[in-house]
């Protein structure tokens, strides 16, 4: 807990456990331990986090989630032939297609910034891209493709290239038009776009009355599930499917403030970082991914499983990677600057290494 913020952070987590306790919200209860744990790690891998470290885990997550491709294509169109049984929507090894989804958008972006970035291959990490472009195909997630789009949109923008920012967007346009126009099924699920569209509304209409009634606390991890325990419309509902609105719902002002805390900490030392070294890499990649699931989470609430949200942390933790580098010259101002942000342990080490 060496980071700015991190104590916030565990202030919120015990604020949750707290009022799930007296609403007996047990199910937001356990769920926030589990992601109290997630975070937790996430810290801890922020904190041992280098540049080379941080490369190899990206090539790691690439690599890996051409398994889950494979997989997805075996449950699309071999599995059905076995038994008889077809599936509408690929989730590969994961819970839920949208899942999924997120997940392979992700790696699109891991990979665009590692063809950006120059690093190994191009080939390689076109062809992965490819494979997760087939998998978001093949979940139906619509928004996943809004991911990619906005996610490699940012990365080109930050690394300056803007010819291919040009080309990218001309791509982009030229492919909703052929879409719209022509209605090409290159993206499952168009179709219901207008129902998908209603079902949310619904939602986050009981979402916004439920906020109303409790604007300052909320009812812990979970409240829509926990408050909705009829399920009136009919399906089951287990959250809001909107960042923005679960926050108030399950936290309240007085919680979603600590947890945003957190946050404004940490993307406050992603920017200094930026402004003490403006050759970082890293930092172009996490606000790309960061870019990308704020858009979704507008729309859906992705990130809060043991998958999508380990893997976000992981990116984010690449902030550790110029922190644990740095060694705090010996000049007061500079000090006071940066102090919080830098892992103290690993200057130590370098330090006494230098001496």
């Amino acid at each position: 807990m060496i980071h700015k913020g991190s104590n916030i952070l565990l202030l919120f987590f015990a604020y949750n456990f707290l009022v799930s306790s007296i609403y007996g919200n047990w199910i937001g209860f356990v769920i926030g331990l589990g992601i109290m744990f997630l975070f937790i790690l996430g810290l801890f891998i922020r904190s041992v986090m280098t540049n080379e470290l941080f490369e190899k885990v990206l090539n790691l997550i690439c690599r890996l989630s051409v398994i889950a491709s494979f997989y997805a294509v075996i449950e699309k169109y071999i599995l059905p032939l076995l038994n008889e049984e077809s599936v509408d929507r690929a989730s590969a090894m994961f819970f839920y297609p949208n899942y999924f989804g997120t997940i392979a958008s992700i790696v699109v972006i891991v990979c665009a910034y590692k063809v950006i970035t120059r690093q190994g291959n191009r080939w390689i990490y076109y062809g992965i891209a490819g494979m997760n472009l087939i998998s978001i195909y093949l979940s139906g997630s619509m928004f996943a493709w809004v991911e990619v789009f906005l996610g490699v949109s940012v990365l080109l923008f930050a690394f300056k290239r803007h010819k291919l920012l040009a080309y990218w967007l001309l791509f982009v346009t030229a492919a909703g038009f052929m879409i719209v126009v022509f209605r090409m099924d290159v993206i499952p699920r168009l179709s219901q776009a207008e129902v998908t569209t209603e079902m949310r509304i619904d939602i986050w209409e009981s979402a916004i009355r439920q906020i109303k009634r409790r604007p300052l606390f909320g009812h812990g991890f979970m409240s829509y599930l926990f408050l909705d325990k009829t399920q009136r419309l009919g399906y089951l509902v287990p959250h809001s499917h909107s960042i923005i609105l679960e926050l108030l719902l399950n936290f309240g002002i007085v919680g979603t403030s600590m947890f945003l805390w957190y946050f404004i900490r940490y993307y406050a030392s992603v920017i200094r970082a930026y402004l003490i070294d403006k050759s970082l890499k890293i930092n172009y990649l996490i606000l790309a991914v960061t870019a990308a699931a704020f858009i979704h989470g507008v729309v859906d609430l992705t990130l809060m499983w043991i998958q999508t949200l380990p893997l976000f942390l992981i990116i984010l933790s690449g902030a550790g990677a110029f922190e644990n580098s740095v060694v705090i010259p010996q000049t007061k101002r500079y000090n006071n600057k940066i102090r919080g942000s830098i892992n103290v342990a690993y200057m130590k080490k370098d330090i006494l290494r230098k001496i």
